[in-house]
This record gives C-alpha cells, sequence and structure tokens, in this order.
C-alpha cells in the first residue's frame, strides 16, 4: 500500500517525523513524505531537517506562499505535486494540513486527474465553526465534498466537520508522544536540577493570555506557601504577569525559564508535581489537543486542566477539570492533589497507562494504518 503523506509538521524530527518513522515501519506501508522546502513558523523561518534513518521516503518539495500564521500559509502548494502523483502512485493521499488551505484543493484536484483510483485522508485540528473568508470556506467545501476520509484531534472536531457539510466517515487521532523521551524520572533529583522546591504547579508553551496564565497566578495567591508555580516559555504575556506577581508579593513563589529544546523538556514534566493547562475559550479560538498533556502524563505527571475545547477528553482520566477562568477552583485542585499525594501518585499513573494505550506515536501509526486499510477494502470498516 503506497502512502503519499503532505505534511509541513514533517520538516522536524521532534514534531511530524516521529510519526512517519513509527507509520513507514508498519508492516505493507510504502510511506512517502512531502514537506516544503522552506516554512515560516511563527515568524521564524525553518528549513527541512533530513530524517535519521527513515522507514519512509523523505522528499523536499518546491513550496510557493509557505507563509505560517492566520490566514497565511492558507495559500501553500507544490508546483511539482502532479509530478509526484504521476511518478510514485499512491494508493492513499494523507493530506495532515487544513481542509481550507490551497494545499487541500490541489491534491484533491490533482487525485481526480492522475490518480483517481486513490483515497483522500483529510486532517484537521479545527474544532470551533468558524465561517472563513473567501475563498477559504469556498476550499473547505471543495476538500470536504471529495476526501473520503477525515482525522480530527478531538471527537468534537467531527461535528465542526458534519456542520461544513462533510457526510464521510470521520475518527478521532490524537497527537501522539515520543514514550521513549519522555517517561517517569526521580521527581526530587529533577526538581533539584531546575533549582525547585516544594509542591511545583507548572506551564510549558506560549506565555499568551488565551492560556489562562493569569488565573494560574491569582491561584497561586490563595494557594499555601509551599505551593510554588514553574512557567517555561516565551511570549507577549510574561511582562503583565510579571507585574500581577509582584503586586500580589509572589516573586519567591513563582520562576520562569525560558522555552527548552524537545530533549530537555522531559526533565521539566518530571520537576512538577502537576502540569496546569488552564486555557480559556474566545470567540474564535479554544484548545485543540493540548500536546503538553500527553508529554506530562507520559512522565507519570498528573494534569489540572480546564474545560476548553479538547482539554477534557484529552486529560482523561490523568487529571483534574476546572471550569475554565476560575482562579478559586483552580486553587482548589491544586490544594487537593498537594494535600493527597497518593491521589496525585494515582492520577499519574492512570494518564501514564493512558497514553501507552492510545497516544505514544506507535500507536497513532497504527491508527492511522488501519484507516489507509479500511480505506483499500483491507480492513472492516469501524463505526463512525
Amino acid at each position: 500500500m503506497k502512502v503519499l503523506l503532505i505534511a509541513h509538521a514533517c520538516q522536524v524530527r521532534a514534531e511530524g517525523q516521529q510519526r512517519a518513522q513509527r507509520l513507514g515501519a508498519l508492516p505493507g506501508v510504502d510511506l512517502r513524505v512531502l514537506v516544503p522546502d522552506r516554512w515560516s513558523e511563527y515568524g521564524k523561518w525553518r528549513a527541512p531537517q533530513p530524517p535519521e534513518n527513515p522507514s519512509y521516503a523523505f522528499q523536499v518539495g518546491k513550496v510557493r506562499f509557505p507563509w505560517a500564521g492566520p490566514a497565511q500559509w492558507y495559500f501553500h502548494h507544490y508546483p511539482a505535486l502532479a509530478k509526484t502523483l504521476r511518478e510514485f502512485k499512491p494508493d492513499i493521499i494523507d493530506i495532515w494540513e487544513e481542509p481550507w488551505g490551497l494545499v487541500s484543493v490541489q491534491a484533491c484536484r490533482l487525485r481526480d486527474r492522475i490518480r483517481p483510483s486513490a483515497k483522500i485522508v483529510a486532517e484537521t485540528e479545527a474544532n470551533i465553526n468558524r465561517i472563513h473568508p473567501f475563498p477559504f470556506t469556498t476550499f473547505r467545501r471543495y476538500t470536504l465534498r471529495h476526501a473520503d476520509y477525515a482525522v480530527t484531534r478531538q471527537t468534537e472536531g467531527i461535528s465542526v466537520l458534519r456542520a461544513h457539510g462533510y457526510k464521510g466517515p470521520a475518527k478521532f487521532v490524537g497527537n501522539g508522544v515520543d514514550a521513549a523521551l519522555f517517561r517517569p524520572m526521580d521527581r526530587e533529583a529533577c526538581k533539584q536540577a531546575l533549582g525547585l522546591k516544594g509542591f511545583v504547579v507548572g506551564y510549558v508553551g506560549r506565555m499568551i493570555e488565551a492560556k489562562g496564565l493569569m488565573d494560574a497566578v491569582e491561584a497561586l495567591a490563595a494557594c499555601p506557601a509551599d505551593v510554588n508555580l514553574l512557567f517555561i516559555g516565551a511570549g507577549v504575556f510574561q511582562p503583565d504577569l510579571e507585574r500581577r506577581i509582584a503586586q500580589l508579593g509572589l516573586g519567591e513563589r513563582a520562576k520562569f525559564l525560558p522555552p527548552r529544546p524537545m530533549e530537555a523538556l522531559p526533565e521539566a514534566m518530571n520537576a512538577m508535581d502537576a502540569l496546569l493547562l488552564v486555557s480559556r475559550t474566545t470567540p474564535t479560538w479554544k484548545e485543540q489537543f493540548g500536546r503538553v498533556i500527553i508529554e506530562a502524563q507520559a512522565c507519570g505527571t498528573p494534569v489540572i486542566g480546564s474545560d476548553s475545547g479538547g482539554i477534557p477528553e484529552v486529560v482523561g482520566r490523568g487529571g483534574i477539570i476546572v471550569p475554565e477562568a476560575n482562579p478559586e477552583a483552580l486553587a482548589g485542585a491544586i490544594g487537593k492533589l498537594r494535600d493527597n499525594p497518593g491521589y496525585a501518585r494515582e492520577l499519574g499513573r492512570l494518564g501514564l497507562e493512558q497514553v501507552k494505550e492510545r497516544y505514544t506515536w506507535e500507536r497513532i501509526a497504527e491508527q492511522m494504518r488501519d484507516i489507509y486499510l479500511e480505506l483499500t477494502g483491507e480492513r472492516e470498516a469501524a463505526p463512525v
């Protein structure tokens, strides 16, 4: 079974290449991955990282309009995609891009013209019913009309697809985590390595208001004195957090660390007694998956999450869910874990168990392979 995976995420070894490596290693999968020769991610240009000992063919294609950001990169496409389809002759074309992007329309149109027997898998992160401006609504409608299968990052994303006219089979397939890298370590040793003490709750990611970070600061003020807050990341909201921390006199209990490379994150996740992801829903965004959740759970660290978007579904049985924009409830959840070490350890165990069941890159690859087999008729269709 020949699979063409079109994905700018596969430019990076620590991101999409993890999924590609596991997928290409599965029996019966002949995988080719097409990535752009250049990409702008949050304003920073990056080039493809050649994979190490790949189990798949890695193809770097010249791309037009490779900008990232709101409604900018949706025009990117590959001038030589037709040639790739003629030469590779895929049975499956997996478009790991949004369906309202021009590259999705391009792949569908070329499939119909060059390789009509190939099946299209459309993937989306979207979990909010937004009406995009022209031509993106037209792009999405076209892609969803031609897709043979749809994959979302949370169950509610399927409802969004249905609202936009998609009638075919669909499935929730989450993000994945490298379980060999993210694993339980000695928590006290990790705390010492980062200069931390007491009961540590932490956040990893972009410092933006929508992540509910001010709620974490306000909750800290209501927690016992041995509770400390760790922020790892960078962003425009950090000065606001620092000012509020100073106003509340919490400077000794809050620590900021700059962004860390992927290989350094397991130590940070293990230094936390709980990870916080208490995002706030906005009119145009709500948390889609929250990969830091499964990274923390893979380390045996319980998670306190808000009820925004896909957070409750991903946290599952490995943490506590609180109402978004509710510092009092957040402080209560932190106190519950601090005062009940056995309960915290049990949540950590359940989260780790859940990751092994659903969210390792191996499991994600197997789920995608099963979808491909279903489309090619080599596996019985699963209930939608």
